[in-house]
């Protein structure tokens, strides 16, 4: 017995003392679609961070980096090979595809197995910088990385599982559908559609409707002019609103808790329901109905209709 724990241990202590097999290679791809002043983009990829900015030139410019793991630089190339990025254009319409090969008969070592390194198990990520023209339509679909896409005017539509994303001066319709991660923005003239399970959604100078969905998300939201429909189930919710809009207001939450802040000149009317968390209002209301549960009436000279619900949180109601 003593002997089998011994060779057990040098084992461990060999396999501990092994250089760490696998280094970062890195392969460079370019491409120039020549689209005109106005252009669409699509791109579907796996994962990598993507950066997209809008210009005056009237190219859509690719460049693209693709990072694998390897044991050495032969087998770098031919995990990259593997790694097929397909551009096609039609007119002022540029698709960009990334489509990962299947690698067949790959030898690999006993120990490279063991670490996990090389062979079928090498995985690829795809870095993208995109140069477009300023009025431009873009859609992405990923799975995880950075996504940062600014100064455009033209839609937005992004769906991932796990993204990071910030927007930064947006003129048109922006849609995000991101299972986890966070979306931020600032500078968006548009309306706003947001579903997102979970992480952070954090937006400001919004001039646009707002609809967000989620079920565990924070939310902190400044909005300059537009509608409000925010739903979530346990996140917090933080909202500064001029109430410059002719549609209603709607805020949702399950056990979170609501704060709004509105302008102290501003004029609506306000309904608050909560179940069991702690009512709380800084300006004046004109008091229709009442109860340990519910609040409603009017402030100023009645108009937007703003309706907080929550079922366990508080809601409070601030000025600025």
């Amino acid at each position: 017995m003593r002997t089998i724990g011994s060779a057990f241990i040098f084992g461990l202590v060999f396999l501990s003392a092994l250089p760490a097999f696998g280094k970062e290679y890195g392969f460079d791809f370019q491409r120039i679609a020549n689209t005109g002043t106005e252009a669409e983009v699509t791109l579907n990829y796996v994962s990598g961070n993507l950066k997209v900015v809008g210009g005056d030139d009237d190219r859509v410019i690719i460049e693209a980096r693709k990072r694998v793991d390897a044991v050495d630089m032969d087998e770098a190339q031919m995990a990259a090979d593997h790694i097929e990025i397909k551009v096609d254009q039609h007119e002022s319409r540029v698709d960009i595809v990334t489509n990962y090969l299947r690698m067949r008969n790959r030898s690999q070592s006993f120990w490279k197995k063991v670490l996990g390194a090389g062979g079928e198990e090498s995985f690829g990520e795809v870095d993208w910088t995109i140069q477009v023209p300023q009025r431009c339509r873009i859609a992405v679909v990923n799975s995880s990385g950075r996504v940062e896409i600014s100064h455009l005017v033209g839609s937005v539509g992004i769906r991932s599982s796990a993204a990071d994303i910030a927007l930064t001066s947006i003129e048109g319709t922006v849609t995000v559908e991101n299972s986890s991660g966070s979306t931020s923005g600032e500078l968006l003239f548009g309306p706003v559609d947001i579903r997102q399970a979970g992480g952070r959604i954090d937006l400001k100078f919004l001039e646009g409707d707002l609809r967000i969905k989620s079920s565990t998300a924070d939310i902190n939201i400044a909005q300059d002019y537009g509608s409000l429909d925010l739903t979530t189930e346990s996140g917090n919710v933080d909202v500064q609103t001029n109430l410059d809009s002719s549609r209603d207001y709607f805020v949702t939450t399950e056990s979170g808790h609501i704060r709004l802040m509105i302008p102290e000149t501003s004029s609506g009317e306000l309904r608050i329901e909560c179940q069991t968390g702690d009512i709380q209002t800084e300006i004046p209301i004109t008091i229709k109905s009442m109860s340990h549960k519910q609040v409603e009436g009017t402030f100023g000279f009645g108009g937007a209709k703003i309706n907080l619900t929550s079922v366990s949180g508080d809601v409070t109601v601030a000025q600025f």
